[in-house]
């Protein structure tokens, strides 16, 4: 005899019961192991916190594979080498290139700006003690000998101040009066700026060595990462889910070409700019610029930003207190400001198109926004991140969330943003 509902049978035999809630383990049940799962990420994020000492390294050299990896293939195919080879010529490179160069810079920078901050001081009490002479000509002559242009200015200025009787030249005398008065505490503050400075110098000497242990780890963990990064694409790529997987692997292709093309771009053109810029700040005569040129050079890669070592520039030639051609005001003012538009120039005409091109495909203005966005979020870091952030979004919108719109405004959907895909 037939079955009269074969319909019914079919389904009670595909579908299972499902069991009672009351009956489940809380870590079954669905929202619970959704939260689970979200505490279990967080407390990942605290324990690589916690650990930063390795993982800092780590995500470093994550990173730095990613950037290398064309170099490393490059190499490979230009050489015939393997990729092993490759990897240790890279880190061998960057050493001898870049980090015992940089460590000489940075060093005779340091030095720079310490007989700086002495001939500041040497030429303030100067200055203090030719304002209070009986014969300005011969102390304004003097002062001009020793200290330079800037300060002989500065000198005029006062004098001027103190015959005329204004603010500037009021102040510049209770300052001197307060000087003499409180001479013996002055001292005590001078010693004990100096013991300060001592303890501070060997707090730098502890960060140089965390700097090179942070260095040494990051090379460890780079090597093993690049000479195996094939492998650990084709593990991220296993965990991608089956449902959307061409799409997703399509936009995380679309998100390589905009970051990879941005990053390793402004890298390499910020590591041209350093050189470019700290050669031009010593030749015009600032003092620290093998440590100003590489700020500068990096606060570039935010449009305009390097602006801001025009003022710093302009202050140390200033206070350096240069004889001659560097002492004078049209130097003073006028070589930062060539030096920065030089630079600006090199980038927007040379390196840019050359080596980065469009590869964020976002306008001036779009990547201005980005960026004084990502700085008020987030500070300089956020600067930084900004701007491939903003092409990903880009690239999110144009390719998953407007074409939704657009059928839903052109009546082809019903809804804009349809959870099912």
């Amino acid at each position: 005899m037939s079955d009269p509902n074969p319909t019914n049978n079919t389904t009670e035999s595909t579908d299972s019961p499902r069991p009672s809630w009351s009956k489940l383990h809380l870590w079954e049940m669905q929202p619970v192991r959704d939260v689970l799962v979200g505490l279990g990420i967080l407390m990942l994020i605290l324990l690589g916190q916690k650990v930063s000492v390795v993982t800092v390294p780590l995500i470093l050299a994550i990173l730095l594979a990613y950037l290398f990896e064309p170099v490393i293939c490059w190499s490979m195919r230009k050489f015939s080498i393997s990729r092993r080879t490759s990897v240790i010529g890279i880190i061998a490179s960057v050493v001898i290139l870049v980090v015992i160069p940089t460590a000489i810079a940075m060093t005779y920078a340091a030095g720079q700006l310490v007989a700086f901050s002495a001939n500041t001081a040497e030429h303030i009490d100067q200055l203090s003690t030719a304002v209070v002479a009986d014969d300005p000509e011969t102390a304004r002559a003097l002062l001009s000998d020793e200290a330079g242009g800037a300060w002989v200015y500065i000198y005029d200025q006062v004098k001027q101040s103190q015959t005329d009787g204004s603010v500037l030249g009021e102040a510049f005398d209770a300052a001197i009066d307060w000087v003499n008065v409180n001479r013996d505490q002055v001292a005590q503050t001078a010693a004990g700026v100096g013991v300060d400075a001592i303890k501070k110098g060997m707090a730098l000497i502890g960060a140089a060595f965390g700097f090179g242990f942070l260095g040494f780890l990051t090379a460890f963990f780079f090597f093993f990462t690049a000479t195996e990064w094939v492998g650990l694409k084709h593990f991220g790529a296993g965990l991608l889910p089956d449902k959307n997987r061409e799409t997703v692997i399509d936009l995380l292709q679309k998100f390589d070409s905009v970051i990879s093309g941005f990053i390793r771009g402004r890298i390499t053109i910020a590591f041209i700019q350093s050189i470019v810029f700290s050669i031009g700040f010593f030749l015009i005569g600032v003092p620290g610029a093998f440590i100003l040129g590489p700020i500068v050079a990096v606060l570039s890669i935010v449009p305009y930003l390097a602006l801001v070592g025009i003022p710093i520039a302009v202050t140390l030639l200033m206070l350096q207190g240069h004889t001659g051609i560097r002492g004078e005001f049209w130097w003073i003012f006028g070589a930062p400001i060539a030096l920065y538009f030089l630079g600006q120039a090199l980038d927007d005409y040379v390196l840019t198109p050359k080596i980065q091109g469009k590869s964020t495909g976002m306008d001036t203005p779009t990547i201005l926004f980005a960026s004084i966005a990502g700085g008020a979020l987030f500070g300089i870091f956020g600067m930084l991140i900004a701007i491939p952030l903003a092409a990903c979004a880009k690239i999110l919108i144009q390719e998953i969330f407007w074409p939704k719109f657009k059928d839903w405004a052109e009546g082809r959907a019903s809804d804009p943003l349809p959870i099912d895909g």
